[in-house]
């Protein structure tokens, strides 16, 4: 007796990072049913096979989930058409899910998919959801704006014992990447939409301006008098090197190799960092490698972890994940030193690095199109949200001067 069961690629929903559910399809009693069994882009589709293509990664387990899932729905279709069972507990609609249920489910996901730093972030939210706003007594169902804006509320705000401060609240970028990706869970696992207020809902809470270098400040860095091999001088050269390669990710100089800097050019390896590019090694970069290079396995000392053959992959990516924070926080640590040397005034981290690069662009060059390549943003309009928070500072900045000069 054949089932009518069939394995496609829901694209009439769309979730908020751009899957659609795979889902089974079936028919009793002649109504159509469908069961989500997992999720993925369109373009990793494959509509023949009806299977993830092999290039995706991790689709050996996917595409193996749904061929054990297929056969077992199949088992109990069969049952339900057969008259051996009047109704299958996998077609019964799903209980409501708690909002601490739904995390669970996602950290297991993230194990299977080996995505430890992504679990580890996700963690830290459920952790402070069970804690702060009773996550585990708290239904999906139930979650709307006013939910949102407590929670924004709460991300935003310092929370203190007496008078220290046990949390300190968020920045509004990062209070607002938790919401996003707080509403993208809740999304999946709900079984009503989200509305569409809840969809548009964001944090207003205040940006900081983007903290930058001066032309003036730069020159004092560069030319500060430091002894070559020590600690200080390598974390000097780190971050005038993220400056001169285009505002280049801590993360990839921290990860990168002597190879990859060869023939005048940056070669970026794209998976040790979002939006790193290749570049061009003008005379201040290459005097900089030519220091390094071929002395150590990396090109900088720092970065030295080695997997551990005795650990699975999902534990040694973690390991090399906090081993990489380790190492950032060391340079953010000695890059406060050089600041109060070179008698810099600002909160200097390896991040700052980026923001002076794109002012020293946009100075030069009016075209956001190539400023846009040039700082590897992936769209214009998240370029253009860029360049309008680093000029604010500057008319900030320039008002300042005018009330007291």
């Amino acid at each position: 007796m054949s089932t009518n069961l069939k394995l496609r690629l829901f694209k009439g929903k769309t979730h908020a990072d751009g899957t659609h559910p795979i889902q089974l399809q079936f028919y009793v009693n002649g109504k159509e049913k469908r069961k989500g069994i997992y999720f993925c882009h369109a373009k990793d589709w494959d509509e023949k096979t009806c299977r993830v293509k092999s290039k995706v990664p991790n689709s050996a387990y996917i595409n193996n989930l749904l061929s054990e899932k297929y056969a077992e729905y199949e088992r109990e279709l069969l049952k339900v058409l057969n008259g051996e069972s009047q109704q299958a507990d996998f077609f019964e609609i799903k209980k409501d899910l708690t909002l601490d249920e739904a995390m669970n489910i996602e950290l297991d996901r993230f194990v299977n998919e080996e995505k430890p730093m992504t679990r580890d972030r996700i963690r830290a939210y459920a952790n402070e959801l069970k804690l702060y706003l009773n996550s585990e007594g708290t239904y999906l169902k139930d979650i709307d704006y006013k939910w949102f804006e407590k929670y924004s509320a709460f991300l935003v705000t310092n929370i203190t014992s007496g008078t220290s401060i046990v949390r300190k609240g968020n920045i509004a970028s990062t209070a607002q990447k938790k919401i996003k990706d707080v509403k993208r869970i809740i999304e999946k696992h709900s079984a009503s939409p989200l509305s569409k207020e809840v969809k548009s809902f964001r944090t207003k809470a205040k940006k900081p301006p983007k903290q930058k270098l001066t032309q003036a400040e730069l020159i004092s860095l560069e030319t500060l008098d430091l002894k070559e091999g020590d600690l200080i001088t390598i974390v000097r050269d780190i971050f005038l090197l993220q400056i001169y390669l285009r505002g280049a990710r801590i993360g990839s100089l921290l990860m990168a190799y002597s190879n990859q800097f060869k023939d005048g050019r940056y070669t970026a390896n794209n998976t040790t960092g979002k939006n790193n590019v290749d570049s061009k090694l003008i005379p201040k970069a290459q005097g900089i490698i030519d220091k390094y290079i071929g002395k150590y396995e990396r090109l900088f000392p720092l970065y030295n972890f080695t997997p551990d053959p005795n650990l699975s992959e999902f534990e040694n990516k973690r390991n090399a994940t906090k081993h990489k924070e380790s190492c950032t926080s060391v340079v953010n640590k000695y890059l406060k030193i050089l600041a109060e040397k070179a008698g810099i005034n600002k909160p200097l981290s390896s991040h700052i690095a980026r923001h002076t690069f794109a002012r020293m662009a946009i100075d030069k060059i009016n075209n956001p199109m190539v400023t846009m390549e040039l700082l590897g943003h992936a769209s214009l309009a998240v370029h253009q949200q860029y360049l309008n928070d680093i000029r604010k500072e500057d008319v900030l900045d320039q008002a300042a001067d005018d009330i007291f000069g």
